[in-house]
């Protein structure tokens, strides 16, 4: 929308968030903010300058993907249900570049983005691996791909100063050390990540933003921790990082540090307000405590939990603590898909199988609510997303209301959270600006970019595919190591962690 260019969407059904109720309200956009909600506004007393009809339309706050990888795009469809640990040296071997092209980077941001905007998205937390490719065009092309497109994104380059091997129990003993170099290579050295982390923060503050990751506490230097995590809190953005995502790692933080992760990293101080853990399959009570203590909070990814047989995280414990607890996507193949209404759909439903005690499921407000609201308290902008009110961004999503999903209509709440209303969504404002009508993507050009995407794609699978041999090398030690895990007596003991957080589970 041009500047000064104040819009109405008139007549339309409107949810303005997640506790209340879906009711006839006009709807006025100035710039990148929402000026006014409210039934039956004059468009003269609001300097309208341009008038829509949203008859027969609902709108609803668009919703905040807190967990996104989009730099494995063209691995999807490759892998059916397996470990995380032996799944993630199998899909992209450490230190095993694929030699992607800048403009091989942009496609596949941009090809995610259009289908994370399909699914719902209008913001994404996107925690991108680029390998040894830290080159400023192939970071950049990652960021323009979310300014050409229009949509919201905080982008994480991820890094990690340590060598895979020494971060899974048992693998460094098991691993010929032949195999343990093809960990050992950097891009660049840690304080060389950290000023390209300040930098990139400089130059992106806006609606595509910096911020920081470091992928793991046990894949991290107690130093290199606590430098990111100041860094993070000095520029005002999230630290992402992926914590108890699987039960080798629930195991890991004794191996390898005698305590849990969590307590690892509240020992150290880099658990802080700003921290995003990224999981959390694994916490036990006195974990959640501490996450709760320290004000950080939680992205949940139930597919890929699921997929990668993580676990069901223990979400109502989180939540009865208080810990803000958003819903992601994660991997395009340790989900295979990036619908945010298939992610908050599985979010809720999960959790009726952890107790009997029906009045503790979360309900469909409060799955909204963790899609919505909660996803823009993880981005640090709690005032600014989420909702649908004057002084906001508007940020939201319109449905079709004649279409199959809302026939017949009673709660909206919960037609958008169970009905996969996928179908029925027609389009999407973000900053004020329409990046979605009709159902057709308006920023950018997808049939061309389609068509450039079919031009490349045999060379773009021979890349993924280039890795297999090297992938299979380390298969045999990764699944020895994961079996030693199992059978370690510490393994062993946390078998019922996922059912230990203070949620009486159905199965005693």
């Amino acid at each position: 929308m041009a500047p000064g260019r104040n819009l109405m969407l008139k007549g339309g059904l409107v949810l303005t968030h997640a506790d209340d109720e879906a009711a006839p309200r006009d709807l006025v956009i100035r710039d990148d903010r929402i000026i006014a909600v409210g039934a039956d506004l004059d468009p003269a007393a609001f300097g309208v300058t341009e008038e829509r009809s949203a008859v027969g339309r609902l709108i609803a706050p668009g919703l905040i993907n807190t967990h996104h990888h989009s730099h494995d795009r063209w691995d999807r469809g490759r892998f059916s249900p397996l470990p995380l640990e032996i799944w993630m040296s199998l899909y992209n071997p450490p230190g095993a570049g694929r030699g992607w092209t800048p403009d091989e980077i942009y496609l596949r941001t941009l090809l995610g983005g259009m289908e994370l905007l399909r699914g719902g998205s209008t913001s994404v937390i996107d925690d991108v691996h680029l390998g040894l490719q830290l080159d400023e065009e192939s970071i950049g092309a990652v960021f323009r791909a979310y300014q050409d497109l229009g949509m919201r994104a905080d982008v994480g380059i991820a890094y990690a100063d340590l060598p895979p091997h020494e971060t899974i129990p048992y693998l460094a003993e098991l691993l010929p050390d032949a195999l343990k170099s093809l960990g050992q290579a950097q891009a660049v050295a840690p304080s060389e990540m950290l000023d390209l982390w300040r930098n990139l923060a400089a130059r992106h503050e806006a609606r595509v933003r910096a911020v920081v990751s470091i992928s793991g506490p046990q894949r991290c230097s107690e130093r290199f921790q606590l430098d990111a995590a100041d860094l993070s809190h000095a520029i005002g953005r999230p630290l992402l990082t992926h914590v108890l995502e699987s039960r080798v790692q629930a195991m890991t933080g004794q191996y390898f540090f005698g305590k849990s992760l969590l307590a690892f990293m509240d020992a150290i101080g880099s658990l802080r307000a700003n921290t995003l853990l990224i999981h959390g399959v694994w916490m036990s009570p006195e974990d959640l405590d501490l996450v709760a203590r320290a004000g950080a909070s939680i992205s949940h990814n139930p597919v890929s939990n699921l997929k990668l047989g993580s676990g069901i995280a223990p979400v109502i414990a989180m939540r009865e603590r208080g810990i803000a607890v958003g819903v992601g996507t994660d991997n395009h193949n340790a989900n295979d898909s990036c619908s945010m209404f298939e992610a908050v759909k599985l979010a809720a439903m999960l959790q009726t199988t952890q107790t009997n005690d029906y009045s503790r499921w979360p309900d469909a407000a409060a799955s909204l609510r963790a899609g919505s609201e909660c996803g823009g308290q993880l981005m640090g902008l709690a005032s600014t997303l989420g909702r649908i009110e004057a002084g906001r961004k508007a940020d939201f999503l319109i449905f079709d209301l004649s279409a199959d999903p809302f026939l017949p209509l009673h709660d909206a709440r919960v037609h958008l959270v169970f009905a996969n209303v996928g179908p029925a969504l027609r389009g999407a404002y973000v900053d004020g600006r329409e990046v979605m009508r009709d159902g057709a993507i308006v920023t950018v050009d997808e049939a061309e970019i389609r068509r450039e995407i079919g031009a490349r794609i045999d060379v773009m699978r021979r890349k993924v595919l280039g890795g297999v041999a090297r992938a299979r090398e380390l298969e045999p030690y990764l699944v020895a190591a994961y079996e030693k895990c199992m059978n370690d007596p510490l393994s062993r003991s946390l078998a019922r962690r996922c059912n230990a957080c203070g949620v009486a589970p159905i199965v005693q």
